[in-house]
């Protein structure tokens, strides 16, 4: 695959306002974007706002020109309940589809899928991430690897059976035994998938620098079989660095990450956490994409800094409010013409 026809894709977070110029001037030719469970009270039943809502925002910006991943509803997520001032758990396929790990539950969300594709028709774009991180507690909750791994499975069924050309993956949270015993289950025989996809933070998240893409892609390639998407890919631009990783676990309440916590960084890269480095980064990786044979392409994370990171509701937490490659107000940061300047020079 030539370098110019890889995907040159951005996740569209946080707190967007419909900059679709801006990001367009950037180079990006591809969006990610979300869809929630289409229905309120039943299947085929009443839509819901929020996805009438996510919908009407897709095909905006499908009309300016961008091509979408639509990342499929997952089981849930541990977000910050402002009502409530703390972490909780927030299910998102209704009890409607029937039990968890119940023919009738996989049955309904096949039928879910399928109806979102044909929904979404041509403002979808041919590839499609299901679900979220299913590798990852904070949005796997106490569910079983068999109930996470099918209801992926079922949604790429569902996907395909609305359009047959669709490509379909997932996205692990990182490279470990953990995330590949997860992957194992979901790329079985049978599987609807087309491409393989991963996430990685080097430097934040996890140990490592933005090269270690590339073994990354070649072991996932190797034992796999498939072409890699870089689903998710980034580096924080703010939050301190500590080199003391280590906070008794009962005093992190599950679902919620120990840099909420502490509200430090345990990896860096040189130069720490800072709007030059986060420039360094992204345009070293997007020469990695570019150029590595095995991967299709990237979803940079992210477009704009959050107002409030949602696993802990903090409004300066390292773990959620300093991915974007413009600021809370929407200016460019210096990553934002690193980006525009490899797309231009790695993709052309």
């Amino acid at each position: 695959m030539k370098a110019s026809e890889k995907i040159k894709g951005i996740v569209f977070a946080y707190n967007t306002e419909g900059e679709y110029g801006m990001v367009k001037d950037l180079g990006m030719e591809w969006m990610r974007m979300h869809v929630s469970f289409p229905w309120t009270d039943r299947m085929f039943g009443t839509i819901s706002e929020q996805y009438l809502k996510e919908k009407e925002e897709i095909i905006a910006v499908h009309d300016c020109g961008f091509e979408i991943m639509v990342t499929t509803p997952g089981l849930g997520a541990y977000r910050f309940d402002e009502a409530l001032g703390k972490t909780r758990w927030m299910e998102t396929i209704p009890d409607f589809c029937g039990e968890k790990g119940t023919k009738e539950y996989y049955d309904n969300v096949r039928d879910a899928c399928e109806f979102i594709c044909r929904d979404l028709g041509d403002a979808a774009g041919i590839y499609w991430q299901c679900m979220n991180e299913i590798d990852n507690p904070i949005f796997a909750s106490h569910y079983s690897d068999e109930i996470v791994t099918m209801t992926a499975r079922v949604q790429a069924e569902g996907i395909v059976k609305g359009n047959p050309e669709a490509r379909c993956g997932i996205n692990l949270s990182a490279y470990t035994p953990r995330a590949l015993e997860i992957a194992d289950l979901v790329y079985a025989p049978g599987h609807s998938f087309y491409y393989m996809g991963d996430d990685q933070y080097y430097g934040s998240w996890q140990e490592g620098t933005v090269e270690t893409w590339t073994e990354t892609i070649d072991k996932l390639y190797e034992r796999y079989g498939l072409p890699v998407l870089a689903n998710e890919w980034g580096y924080s631009s703010g939050g301190e660095y500590s080199d003391h990783h280590y906070v008794e676990p009962k005093m992190v309440p599950f679902g919620l990450p120990e840099e909420c916590y502490t509200q430090k960084w345990y990896f860096t890269a040189p130069g720490g956490h800072t709007d030059e480095v986060q420039a360094d980064f992204v345009y070293r990786g997007l020469q990695i994409f570019a150029e590595h044979p095995h991967c299709i392409g990237s979803f940079l994370f992210c477009w704009r800094d959050a107002y409030k990171c949602y696993h802990c509701g903090g409004e300066t937490c390292p773990s959620e409010d300093y991915w974007g490659i413009v600021t809370k107000d929407c200016k460019p940061k210096p990553a934002y013409y690193a980006v525009q300047k490899a797309l231009k020079e790695f993709y052309s």
